[in-house]
């Protein structure tokens, strides 16, 4: 049976909830505030938090927020009271998945959980399933538009947490930024042949150019050629754009700590740090970048 967490500070309340869910066919436990909730997810995580949202000490909101950042796949529902509505619509917007108003627990909380399970049980599968594909691979081919490179990277980082076994976050910020920077470099100076030494004083010659070239023939044609593989040990993203390349040997030694300051070769040097290997091809029109991954083990 499905384990559910009841967060109430009313005892009555809570055992009319208890009561409600075990002759719905579940296994219903008890926390009398949001702290004793974290603490109990902590030691033996429920498949579904169903929380009080006004409580002393941690409200619901802030329970909903805990779970979420430390059991992102129990799902959370809210049991609202008149005149917590404003409450609420803040919950689900932070991630609680369904609520139900306690004037309508008896006709309305079982099926409300039993929904929200079905779906909830869904995501885990796949994410179980996830840990046996040995690898993927993903083409994109972008405009030269600057908007498209913060959903790709989104995407590739959620990629590499749906296999990785331990996710940081600072990491993963990290490869965010190194492939921003890439993508943003074969836009910009690769497609378009703008150079990052006009980006030196206020940079509005750098910004005009750009603006410029991208109505203009052949820069405005051109596109950027994305191919990202995530395996069982590793990130590759290969980034090539249509442009004339360049010779990567006449950049400054992205690693030298010197060259932090120079407004060339920023994105260069972040990259080279972020990422684990990154090379050019000849032409200097393309790049890969490589992250070595702690992924998760294969289920027996």
């Amino acid at each position: 049976m499905a384990r559910v967490l009841v967060v109430e500070d009313s005892p009555e309340q809570a055992r009319l909830i208890a009561g409600l869910l075990r002759s719905g066919g579940f296994t219903a436990e008890i926390a009398s505030n949001g702290e004793r909730a974290i603490s109990s997810m902590e030691e033996n995580t429920p498949d579904l938090v169903a929380t009080d949202l006004i409580m002393p000490g941690l409200s619901g909101l802030e329970v909903v927020e805990e779970v979420k950042k430390r059991f992102p796949l129990v799902p959370v529902i809210l049991m609202t009271a008149f005149g917590s509505g404003e409450i609420a619509a803040r919950a689900l917007k932070t991630g609680a998945a369904s609520y139900v108003p306690k004037r309508r627990l008896h006709d309305e909380l079982v099926p409300t959980v039993r929904d929200t399970l079905a779906v909830s049980q869904a995501r885990r599968e796949q994410a179980r399933m996830l840990r046996y594909l040995d690898s993927s691979e993903h083409r994109f081919v972008l405009e030269n538009d600057p908007s498209l490179i913060p959903p790709l990277v989104a995407y590739v980082q959620d990629g590499i947490r749906s296999r990785a076994e331990h996710v940081d976050d600072t990491e993963l910020m990290q490869v965010g930024i190194a492939l921003q920077e890439a993508l943003v470099n074969a836009m910009h100076h690769g497609n378009l042949e703008v150079g990052s030494e006009l980006r030196e004083g206020d940079g509005e010659v750098y910004r005009n150019l750009i603006e410029q070239r991208l109505t203009e023939p052949p820069y405005r044609n051109r596109r950027v050629h994305v191919t990202t593989t995530l395996s069982t040990e590793e990130l590759a993203c290969v980034i090539r754009d249509e442009g004339p390349g360049f010779d990567p040997t006449t950049v400054p030694d992205p690693t030298d700590p010197e060259n932090l300051e120079r407004v060339s070769g920023r994105g260069l040097y972040l990259i080279w740090t972020f990422m684990d290997r990154v090379r050019h091809n000849e032409s200097g029109n393309e790049i890969t970048l490589v992250k070595q991954l702690a992924v998760s083990g294969r289920a027996a």
